[in-house]
């Protein structure tokens, strides 16, 4: 294993126990996140400096280039690396050499191997799915994937395997599935409609009196309810896992990102 460099702080990160002031949940560990540091030609260790001590305000838990790692925030404690809020306390994030190496790689798949070891089966996700950015570049994360000796990609297609994501977004987002402004649901139920096929959108939901529903109908009546409310006939553990299954990454991640706040 490459040894860590744990000599130097970013400073800027949230510790753990302000996250849920911060980010408005706790702090979970539930995925990687990979990122580049944008231009080529960059040496590792002005990257580094710029976390530590430059003008900027983001952060990363590790810069990793050929047979370098070093970790600037600590994974218990939040980076500010994501450009979201539900993406910075739930996740970490490396920032790679943009060249992205054949000895890149190898060195940033030990690195994921090593915290998987760590933290359990933590899929990878780019940069880009968090925000508006081409971050991370050319890094092609099922080539990470491959080498670290796992297949836990969170895909950005319009189909996702069944629990991309974790429990305990999950329960953040039935906790606040009550809480649906009329207006909030209003947007989205329309991108919803489009978004999914006919095939997903016909899929049987068990209802809390023993009949059932489709995935359509589900969502045409949480859409009618007043603000604050849910029909209460409705599943709505089920209908999460559904949503979380079908949705596009994307898409569930902004709409994580807009429900789940302080």
């Amino acid at each position: 294993m490459t040894t860590i460099n744990e000599s130097q702080t970013a400073k800027g990160y949230t510790p753990a126990a302000l996250v849920p002031q911060v980010f408005g949940r706790a702090r979970t560990i539930e995925g990687i996140v990979i990122h580049h540091w944008g231009s080529l030609g960059q040496r590792h260790d002005d990257v580094v400096k710029f976390f530590v001590s430059g003008p900027g305000t983001t952060s990363a838990h590790f810069v990793v280039s050929a047979g370098r790692i070093d970790c600037l925030v600590s994974p218990p404690d939040a980076a500010w690396h994501s450009g979201n809020a539900v993406g910075n306390a739930t996740t970490i994030g490396i920032e790679c050499h943009p060249e992205a190496t054949d000895a890149d790689y190898a060195t940033v798949a030990e690195l994921v191997s090593f915290l998987r070891s760590q933290y359990g089966p933590l899929p990878l996700s780019p940069h880009r799915q968090w925000s508006s950015t081409a971050c991370p570049g050319v890094w092609d994360l099922a080539k990470i994937d491959r080498l670290a000796g796992s297949a836990a990609i969170n895909p950005e297609s319009a189909t996702v395997q069944e629990d991309t994501l974790s429990q305990a977004e999950a329960d953040q987002i039935i906790n606040k599935v009550y809480a649906f402004t009329t207006t909030l649901f209003k947007q989205y139920h329309a991108a919803t409609i489009n978004e999914l096929p006919a095939a997903t959108l016909s899929k049987q939901f068990k209802l809390a009196d023993g009949t059932s529903t489709n995935l359509a109908g589900l969502l045409d009546q949480l859409h009618s309810r007043p603000s604050g409310s849910a029909p209460a006939s409705v599943d709505v553990e089920a209908l999460v896992a559904r949503l979380k299954a079908e949705l596009p990454a994307a898409m569930r991640a902004d709409i994580a990102a807009k429900l789940i706040q302080p």
